[in-house]
């Protein structure tokens, strides 16, 4: 059997995101998902969140977890990064159809000029 990796940092950035969408505070998930403020703390420092906090969260942010999983011998091909970005923004109903397309322009072209600099840093 593989060891699989749970990508704990990119979990938390992913709450974090919506935290920040909802414009609520961190006490404020706390007191909605019932987990810890604690726990969430030391997320936050980088350490990964036990079963029932990660299924806590991730009900109340929408989240799979087993997309924060890396699996190397078991990797599925995925669609183009920015393919998917833009599905999201297609079906996200507060956006107009010129937000949609003005969204995905300004994150594609910030896609294509940072996606290579991680080889010169």
């Amino acid at each position: 059997m593989t060891k699989q990796d749970f990508d704990g940092d990119a979990f938390y950035e992913a709450v974090d995101r919506e935290v920040r969408a909802r414009e609520i505070t961190w006490r404020q998930v706390s007191i909605e998902t019932g987990v810890n403020p604690t726990t969430l703390t030391r997320m936050a420092q980088g350490r990964k969140p036990d079963a029932a906090s990660l299924a806590a969260l991730s009900a109340w942010a929408g989240l799979n977890p087993a997309d924060f999983i890396s699996n190397p011998l078991n990797h599925k091909p995925q669609a183009e990064t920015l393919n998917q970005i833009s599905l999201l923004f297609r079906h996200d109903s507060s956006l107009s159809a010129d937000a949609r397309q003005q969204l995905d322009a300004i994150v594609e072209a910030a896609y294509k000029s940072l996606r290579n600099k991680k080889s010169e840093t």
